[in-house]
């Protein structure tokens, strides 16, 4: 009997892991912080700057299939 190969797919882009500077790390740590433990916050220009090298890692089309799968979850909230 032939074994079959199957393919399990994912909507997500796919990951490589990230190599940080201490820097950034900081940065990164610092904004996930905020974003969970706080009520609003403004970013900085490096936090913006490392949220976007991160951003940019994936596909346009896997851009935005993040950005309308985020849009449908804050319409059901």
């Amino acid at each position: 009997m032939a074994k079959t190969n199957t393919r399990s797919t994912s909507n997500h882009a796919p990951r490589h892991p990230l190599a940080l500077s201490p820097e950034q790390d900081a940065l990164l740590t610092e904004m996930a912080t905020l974003v969970y433990y706080s009520q609003g916050f403004t970013y900085t220009r490096d936090m913006m700057r490392l949220t976007k090298l991160i951003a940019d890692r994936a596909t346009p089309a896997a851009q935005r299939a993040c950005l309308t799968q985020a849009h449908a979850r804050e319409l059901a909230c």
